[in-house]
């Protein structure tokens, strides 16, 4: 993550951007923003926090709140060679992404609802497969989507 290490865009915004590099070449179900539902992006590039894609434009990674993609382990263990350490955070992560992650940890393994910022309507059921820095992943419980959460977004968790 380099420089941004140690800017406030180490919460989220750089696990993210880390996370979507490997999904370039993929076609996820959606990416879910704070406005809008993005269905079926191709990605064709991540870089300098904008995600690109063939078909839909590009989109800030700043506004990706989900992704919803093919639950295939080619993508699982993609995205979870990309999870950051979580580490010790300061400033704005220590009131947000911190107590998420702190909350999430012990469910890990675990059947968990989730919902996140933007139109996508309730909580999504997933098995806890495992959180990183800024970041939550796991199968839905019917094992059709892989998700990727980004903590900040988290607005409600239901065990």
């Amino acid at each position: 993550m380099g420089v941004f290490d140690e800017s406030k865009c180490n919460c989220c915004v750089c696990p993210m951007q880390c996370v979507l590099e490997q999904l370039v070449g993929e076609e996820p179900d959606f990416i879910l923003t704070p406005n809008s539902i993005i269905q079926n992006p191709i990605i064709t590039n991540v870089s300098e926090f904008i995600v690109s894609t063939s078909n839909v434009g590009s989109i800030p990674v700043s506004q990706v709140t989900r992704i919803a993609a093919p639950n295939l382990e080619s993508i699982i263990t993609r995205v979870l060679s990309a999870l950051k350490p979580i580490m010790k955070s300061k400033g704005e992560c220590a009131c947000c992404e911190v107590p998420m992650t702190n909350l999430l940890m012990p469910e890990t393994g675990n059947n968990i609802g989730i919902e996140s910022i933007g139109p996508s309507g309730g909580l999504v059921t997933i098995t806890l497969l495992d959180i990183g820095k800024g970041i939550v992943v796991g199968p839905d419980t019917f094992g059709s989507q892989f998700n990727i959460f980004s903590t900040c977004a988290i607005t409600r968790v239901s065990s």
